[in-house]
């Protein structure tokens, strides 16, 4: 048997001094998250997925009488992972793409999606949810199936969360296609909610929780959350006590109309990025075990002025999936920035060209963050864009699922560092006590890490006195560090001098 020991540090960690939700109100122009009105909602089809997209409008069925639904037996949250991961069907991807999918790697499946008309709550359309073979997989797989609820725009927005009415209609509307398919709950992808529609946000998530509980045992609600709450429109700690999950859309930092090229998804080196955005939903009140990393499986192929990383851009960029831009590599040089922690291209055509995307190695960087913050998992946008690839399930399989190997460490081991935190440049020894293996002290190798999963060191320990193994720390920069015994994870903070 396995045994994960938690070696936890009380850590006073000071964030920046300016606001970041609802009173940081001035633009910032083109950068990261720039908050524009012509800004378009971040869950569209990529350029090269447009091509496969697909009516397939249907008719609503009329108000009914439900029954409560139990929750399906099979659901739950796959046995070998240690985190939830959510990802989005989008309607655009074929029910054939869903073959390459890792089941055994998901535990929510967000179909999307069912399209609000905001003034009456009915249903645009809600393509082929009704027939569509993904969600008989899902259930089968034993992953939660949502269906993911659209409305764009503020003025879509204020129509729908101002009147009640239309609330209870499309509410009615989700708990009918539910019941039909057998679904666990929904995903809410609201965005560009106006500021004034603050507390009916919060209204229309309690009134929902309220209804699904009617028909499904502990039913699932997920949302779509911002990256930056422009508007001031998210009271996530209200919301919390409704939302289940807070899928936070930590993409499109750079965006299709930035001016300048740069990472969609920055873990870094940018006023904003993944970090900050998630310390801020914890800074909130949202605790960790409601929050997902969302990350992108795309990136953007901006018109640029020249080849040097961050250029000037002129015009929008093109989305690629991850898929797209694989196909692309052969034939490209993939370089890497130290600054953002992402790769990019640079190539030309007819002229410069610039590629920001994500890929394994900078998705594990945010992947290790998110286990770091202790948040209950993470999301993308979208499956099926990495068509029949198997890099980035190999990632999650690396990075969320339990090892069966070490089955060695005993519940009572134990970190003791002294003193703590540490001062940078000054070499420390980590002791461990109590791991033995058959009445044997086990000796192994600790593995010093980066908060970002880079190799600082690999130690072998000293001897051992008292049933105690110790290992010399070398002088090392200021910084959160990470450290592996086996399977034993600790971390400690080093401070300036």
């Amino acid at each position: 048997m396995r045994f994960l020991i938690l070696f936890v540090l009380l850590l006073a960690v000071v964030q920046g001094s300016i606001p970041y939700g609802m009173a940081q109100q001035h633009s910032i122009g083109d950068g990261p998250h720039a908050r524009q009105a012509a800004r378009p909602p971040l869950h569209l089809p990529a350029a090269d997925t447009v091509a496969a997209m697909a009516d397939a409008e249907q008719s609503l069925h009329d108000d009914k009488q439900y029954t409560a639904m139990p929750r399906s037996p099979a659901s739950r949250l796959n046995d070998a992972l240690t985190h939830i991961v959510h990802g989005y069907h989008p309607y655009w991807i074929s029910d054939e793409a869903a073959e390459h999918y890792r089941w055994d790697l998901l535990t929510h499946l967000a179909w999307f999606s069912y399209e609000v008309e905001p003034s009456t709550g009915e249903a645009i359309t809600f393509r082929n949810w009704r027939t569509t073979t993904v969600i008989d997989q899902a259930k089968a797989a034993g992953v939660n199936v949502l269906l993911t609820v659209t409305n764009f725009g503020t003025a879509n927005n204020r129509t729908l969360l101002s009147s009640p009415d239309a609330q209870d209609v499309l509410i009615t509307r989700l708990l009918a296609l539910l019941q039909e398919r057998g679904a666990q709950g929904v995903n809410i992808d609201f965005e560009a909610v106006p500021g004034d529609q603050r507390e009916n946000l919060v209204s229309f998530f309690a009134a929902l929780r309220s209804a699904l509980s009617t028909i499904i045992k502990d039913p699932v609600i997920s949302v779509a959350a911002p990256a930056v709450d422009w508007n001031g429109a998210w009271d996530v700690a209200a919301l919390s006590a409704s939302v289940d999950l807070f899928f936070v859309m930590c993409y499109d930092y750079s965006w299709a109309g930035s001016s300048i090229a740069g990472p969609v998804a920055p873990i870094r080196g940018t006023t904003y990025n993944v970090e900050r955005t998630l310390r801020w939903y914890l800074d909130e009140g949202v605790p960790p075990s409601k929050l997902l990393l969302g990350v992108p499986y795309y990136g953007y192929d901006w018109p640029v002025t020249g080849s040097a990383a961050g250029a000037a851009t002129l015009g929008r960029a093109t989305a690629r999936t991850y898929a797209a831009v694989s196909a692309m590599l052969p034939q490209r040089t993939r370089q890497w920035s130290e600054t953002f922690l992402n790769p990019w291209i640079s190539y030309e055509t007819s002229g410069w060209r610039q590629l920001w995307y994500d890929d394994e190695e900078s998705l594990a960087y945010k992947y290790r963050l998110a286990k770091y913050l202790d948040l209950a998992g993470i999301g993308m946008w979208a499956l099926g864009y990495d068509a029949d690839l198997p890099g980035l399930w190999d990632l999650i399989e690396r990075e969320f699922t339990a090892s069966t190997s070490i089955a060695r460490l005993p519940q009572s081991a134990s970190f003791e560092l002294w003193p703590h935190p540490l001062r940078a440049g000054v070499p420390t020894t980590i002791s461990v006590r109590g791991i033995k293996e058959q009445g044997q002290l086990h000796a192994s190798e600790l593995i010093l890490s980066d908060l970002f999963g880079r190799r600082v060191a690999k130690l072998s320990p000293l001897g051992n006195t008292d049933e105690v193994l110790r290992y010399r720390v070398p002088p090392v920069a200021s910084g959160m560090y990470l450290f592996t015994i086996d399977s034993m994870p600790g971390r400690f903070l080093v401070l300036d001098k």
